[in-house]
């Protein structure tokens, strides 16, 4: 009798493949998070690589002469860098923000830009 009721106990109490203790640990809300809070410290430590601090929402914003004055470089080298980088179809000005340029041609990311414009600046 008592080896049954152990039984019982240990069937109770031992959680089955499909259970949903062994299947929360692995939703998207246990791993996703995790993730991203890697992805975002990774974007922080990028951010400071470059020799001006500003974060891609803002930068999306400023145009093309605008991010070039804030590296002090000539805003065409830099406009002729993007369009490379990006193989751009438009045409584009020193005047265009790159939000523009990313609602005519594709979302890529200010990081690039920055990369783009430290470059230009350490040649």
């Amino acid at each position: 009798m008592i080896t049954g009721l152990l039984g019982a106990v240990l069937i109770i109490n031992y959680p089955k493949e499909n259970s949903t203790e062994i299947n929360t640990q692995n939703t998207a809300e246990n791993v996703v998070p995790e993730k991203l809070e890697d992805e975002h410290e990774h974007d922080e430590e990028h951010e400071h690589d470059h020799s001006v601090e500003i974060e891609g929402s803002k930068m999306k914003r400023l145009t093309i002469q605008e991010i070039a004055d804030l590296w002090e470089i000539n805003s065409e080298e830099l406009l002729d860098g993007i369009i490379q980088e990006f193989d751009l179809e438009g045409n584009y000005a020193a005047e265009t923000t790159l939000e523009y340029i990313r609602d005519e041609e594709y979302k890529f990311s200010p990081a690039i830009i920055k990369d783009i414009a430290e470059e230009i600046k350490n040649k």
